[in-house]
């Protein structure tokens, strides 16, 4: 897989964006720019380390790229988290096409359910991002954007495979692309029999997954008209904590509609109005958490005096989040307003990027954030740069409200540094060294006021993180190379321990080796040990994917895959189990 910057996004806010055919380059609704210029952390996952991959959801593609951790309380559609640089697990922001999905209930986005075989590419933004997308993004930014038409006319193709515990993946996608009108569709099931969650039980739990994507699009000129949906649905079997047989529903959206208008080439204006679901219902009782959020949001970009960039934006949502049974049961709306503007200037080889967001919070009141990006290009062979930016989140539903509830929290906050180096060895190769460091205050926190179990959530944590991040990028003909190393700190800084399920430290590699008809793939992960719940730590591990294809013909692929080779037994959450060795085999047509 080739590493590399898909967009600035520093200097672009949420609109979506596309790739240029050279990697190198971004194209940025329009404006071009280049890896070394970037005075930020991005990665990117391309739509070939997808299709290598044996990913059954977005958070097992994350998992092999620095800096990014996952927790997972079993297989396939068990509770999964993300930690980006250390911090929580809802303090990283999720989005599907430049839209927020995160659950307004817990605050972290559905990652189990959001199923690769929709996606063209995701975009990770490491580091403070509030300034340009809001309230969760602490630890950095996930964008996931779904597949559209590639080529001019009408395109298909289709992919089936099957693997152990009776687990089938399908898809099959149509798209048609002329010089105005744009129109996609994408469909993907997959189902699994699964494996005991717990170690301590012999219960197999399945999930059965249904997504689709529709897009349509018209672009006059001037003004460019999109529509489209994301939705994925189905069942997830599970084991409570006393090991009992549960089962329940899920269904995840997002679909937006969105007007862009160049009414000269200085200004461009867009407008989009978009809704997302979470919902999860209950089998065995009448317990539900339903969140459905809807926002309004217009940016417009201006080219000022030496094309200088302005960004001026305002979002207004509206948030409902009904919690019904359990301890606690709620029916919580609130409206948020926000406004935000940056500001881009390059002077030869001097590259700044500042910003500044406000938000209203019905609830969790005003919170202003700020960010400041420094690049410098010492040669041509050779970038610099430097940033520092606050962030935020605003409490969820369920802490305001859930189980030792408080509506006076106040939102978590953070400060985070950090300091970038690349260079280009020779055309092909590429080293970059990250420093990082995370200050978080205001963090929420149980405390108990009357043993076992009166008490309510409080901002009185704070943590650190500090770390490093090296990486080497190889592209030399059929040969692709990636190595990648996290070193970091992640400790409260009220008990002084190691911040729970986050390693000192990673490393991982990705390769891919074509060979006329044949493809050959590998991918690694090494991880140190972390601290889980209850004083357990969980040892080190080495995790091994390997993956190779055959083309039968222009249009069509044999393809394998062999999960976790080297039969690795480890455990990302305490108690619950991982996949042993698993074999596929499928057929793509495209």
């Amino acid at each position: 897989m080739k590493t590399t910057l898909l967009t600035l996004a520093l200097a672009t806010g949420p609109a979506l964006l596309c790739a240029a055919e050279n990697l190198e380059t971004m194209v940025v609704t329009g404006y071009p720019t280049t890896l070394a210029d970037a005075p930020a952390s991005v990665d990117l996952i391309t739509r070939e380390e997808i299709e290598n991959s044996s990913a059954t959801d977005v958070a097992d593609l994350l998992r092999f790229h620095s800096g990014l951790e996952i927790g997972r309380n079993g297989g396939p559609g068990q509770t999964t988290s993300l930690f980006i640089r250390g911090t929580e697990s809802d303090h990283n922001l999720v989005m599907i096409d430049g839209v927020p999905v995160n659950s307004g209930s817990v605050g972290s986005a559905a990652l189990q359910n959001i199923d690769p075989r929709l996606i063209d590419h995701i975009e990770i933004y490491k580091g403070p991002r509030a300034t340009l997308w809001g309230s969760g993004a602490i630890g950095g930014v996930i964008n996931i954007v779904t597949r559209r038409g590639t080529t001019l006319g009408t395109d298909w193709g289709g992919m089936i495979e099957g693997g152990e515990e009776n687990s089938w993946r399908a898809a099959a996608r149509v798209s048609h692309d002329s010089a105005q009108l744009h129109l996609a569709a994408d469909l993907a099931y997959q189902r699994t029999d699964g494996f005991p969650p717990l170690a301590a039980s012999n219960l197999d739990r399945g999930y059965r997954n249904t997504s689709f994507s529709l897009s349509a699009g018209w672009d006059t000129g001037i003004h460019e008209f999109l529509a489209s949906h994301w939705q994925a649905s189905g069942n997830n079997e599970y084991l409570d904590y006393f090991g009992n047989p549960l089962d329940q529903d899920f269904l995840d959206s997002r679909s937006s509609l969105g007007w862009t208008a160049a009414f000269t080439d200085r200004w461009t204006s867009r407008l989009e109005l978009a809704q997302v679901k979470d919902h999860i219902d209950q089998n065995q009782s009448d317990g539900s958490v339903h969140t459905d959020r809807t926002q309004l949001e217009w940016e417009n970009q201006l080219r000022l005096f030496s094309d200088d960039r302005l960004v001026l934006g305002y979002r207004y949502s509206r948030e409902s989040v009904e919690a019904v049974g359990g301890f606690s049961p709620y029916d919580s709306t609130t409206r948020i307003h926000e406004a935000w503007l940056q500001y881009e200037l390059q002077r030869g080889p001097h590259h700044l990027i500042a910003g500044f967001r406000y938000l209203d919070h019905e609830d969790a009141g005003h919170k202003p954030t700020w960010s400041l990006n420094y690049g410098l290009r010492l040669s041509p062979a050779t970038s610099l740069w430097a940033s520092v930016a606050t962030a935020f989140r605003v409490p969820s539903a369920n802490e305001r409200f859930g189980f030792g509830g408080n509506p006076d929290l106040d939102p978590e906050s953070s400060t985070g540094y950090e300091l970038g180096l690349r260079h280009q060895l020779a055309p092909g190769q590429r080293l970059s060294a990250t420093l990082y460091r995370t200050d978080l205050e205001d963090m929420i926190q149980w405390v108990m006021v009357t043993a076992p179990w009166y008490g309510y959530n409080q901002n009185v944590a704070k943590a650190r993180i500090e770390g490093l991040e090296l990486g080497y990028d190889l592209s030399l003909g059929d040969l692709t190379l990636h190595l990648g190393g996290t070193w970091q700190n992640p400790v409260d800084r009220t008990s002084g321990d190691q911040l729970l399920r986050r390693a000192h430290y990673s490393l991982a590699a990705r390769a891919g080796y074509d060979l006329g008809r044949w493809h050959l793939g590998a991918d690694l992960l090494h991880s140190g040990p972390r601290k889980d719940f209850g004083g357990i730590t969980l040892d080190r591990y080495t995790l091994v994917n390997l993956n190779l294809s055959y083309r039968l013909a222009p249009e069509w692929q044999l393809f394998g895959r062999l999960e976790n080779a080297f039969d690795e037994d480890y455990e990302l959450a305490s108690g619950y189990n991982t996949a042993g060795r698993t074999a596929w085999l499928g057929v793509r047509y495209r």
